[in-house]
């Protein structure tokens, strides 16, 4: 589905989708209500440009600090190039990465794959990276960790559902 192809319906859909949900078994019950559609078709919609690619994923945002989850560190991978996807996936298997990529080189290791891991402590989360560095063979890494978070929030792709440049 190309851009041209969205209607006012759909995106109102993605306006609605890049903000926060009701917490209810519903969530796209209110959605539906605010746009004079079925829930059904709402859902409808949503799967549609699931697969065709206009909606790459859905996805809960944690606000980790309340719940507990306070201390984060980028950790940047040095791994050979042949075994990037090995590795890539072994390291996203884990429950406290929620972010894994492949990046150019960087820092002083020339690391390329790019983890964020979520802990309750500093101590948590080097042992998390040292159980991830037994995991996967390797042991060249850095870890970056967080000071303090200045921004937090879902992409804003469309303001209002009939905006044609949005």
């Amino acid at each position: 589905m190309s851009r041209q192809e969205l209607d006012v319906i759909d995106k109102g859909i993605l306006v609605a989708l890049q903000g926060d949900l009701d917490i209810t078994p519903e969530p796209y019950a209110l959605i539906a209500e605010n746009l004079e559609i079925s829930e059904a078709e709402v859902i409808r919609r949503i799967k549609r440009m699931q697969a065709t690619g206009v909606i790459r994923r859905l996805g809960a945002m944690i606000r980790h600090i309340e719940a507990g989850i306070g201390f984060n560190g980028m950790v940047v991978w040095k791994v050979e190039p042949g075994r990037v996807e090995e590795v890539g996936q072994m390291l996203a298997s884990f429950p406290e990465v929620s972010h894994c990529y492949e990046r150019p080189p960087f820092g002083k290791l020339g690391g390329t794959l790019f983890t964020m891991v979520h802990a309750s402590s500093e101590n948590e989360c080097l042992n998390i990276v040292r159980r991830m560095a037994e995991a996967c063979g390797t042991g060249e890494y850095e870890i970056l960790f967080s000071r303090r978070e200045l921004k937090k929030i879902s992409m804003t792709y469309f303001v209002e559902p009939d905006d044609a440049n949005g």
